[in-house]
């Protein structure tokens, strides 16, 4: 039994996300935990600390609960299976410390969210919640693009900068999810500055059994090289071994070894060291 964790805002997006989810993992039993992080808003630490905390509690979150209850009755209705099963929380506090406490509490296997809207600063060219459950969430997590309709996904790829190495707890996770879904791999090694080409053999090695494509581009930006695989070849899943340090200089830098993520309009899976 999968715990899929399915954070929603009650927008579109968020909508888009859940029904996605819903969809690859129709043929898993798994309990899916719809959860709302709610904004206090008009409410002021006075009117907190003067209310009763259940009366406070209740006020808050009446509407809130009302909206995942009518969720979770939509989702029950449009998508009926019998190997799932949903489960609703909500909580008003701090965003990724209210995930965290759910993640640990109902062991979470993979957490699900679309992209939240999108800015010219890199801080929320991916929307800002998203920028930072990446950054600050350990778990598998499952980013689904605005407004991408969900079809069978058959191709995974992955692009490897010359600091990622195909091993560890990454690795194993990757093959988990390719195993789950019967995907072939594509692995895309890209040296922007011919650099660090003695891993290759060793990613050989380590992909031998896998049904894998493995391919090695040279001199070539890893933005450029990525879009370019892309356009080249069919690929429904992108995945990426995200390095917790420096998150936004790895994705949003313009260096040679970087990944513009907020320009992928693949769902992407984020694995975590």
């Amino acid at each position: 039994m999968k715990n899929i964790l399915l954070l929603t805002d009650f927008s579109d997006n968020a909508k888009n996300a859940i029904h996605y989810a819903l969809h690859l993992f129709k043929n898993e039993k798994c309990i899916f935990h719809l959860m709302h992080v709610h904004k206090i808003g008009s409410f002021t630490s006075d009117d907190l600390m003067q209310a009763p905390k259940e009366s406070v509690f209740d006020s808050i979150t009446k509407e809130p609960r009302e909206n995942l209850n009518n969720l979770k009755e939509e989702l029950q209705e449009n998508f009926p299976n019998k190997k799932h099963k949903f489960e609703t929380h909500i909580d008003f506090d701090v965003f990724i410390d209210a995930i965290k406490q759910a993640i640990k509490k109902n062991k979470i296997d993979y957490l699900v969210m679309g992209t939240n809207g999108a800015s010219g600063t890199k801080e929320v060219i991916l929307g800002s919640n998203t920028v930072h459950v990446i950054r600050k969430i350990n778990c598998k997590t499952l980013i689904i693009p605005e407004n991408h309709e969900f079809t069978p996904i058959k191709e995974l790829l992955l692009p490897l900068d010359p600091k990622d190495a195909i091993d560890g707890k990454q690795f194993i996770d990757l093959i988990d999810f390719i195993e789950i879904f019967k995907l072939h791999l594509h692995a895309l090694r890209v040296n922007p500055n011919n650099e660090n080409t003695d891993i290759e053999s060793q990613d050989i090695e380590n992909l031998a059994l896998l049904d894998c494509k493995y391919h090695v581009v040279n001199n070539v930006p890893m933005d450029f090289a990525l879009s370019s695989y892309m356009q080249t070849n069919t690929i429904d899943f992108l995945s990426l071994f995200v390095k917790n340090e420096g998150f936004l200089d790895h994705f949003f830098s313009k260096a040679n070894t970087k990944i513009n993520i907020s320009k992928v309009s693949k769902p992407i899976l984020i694995l975590h060291p």
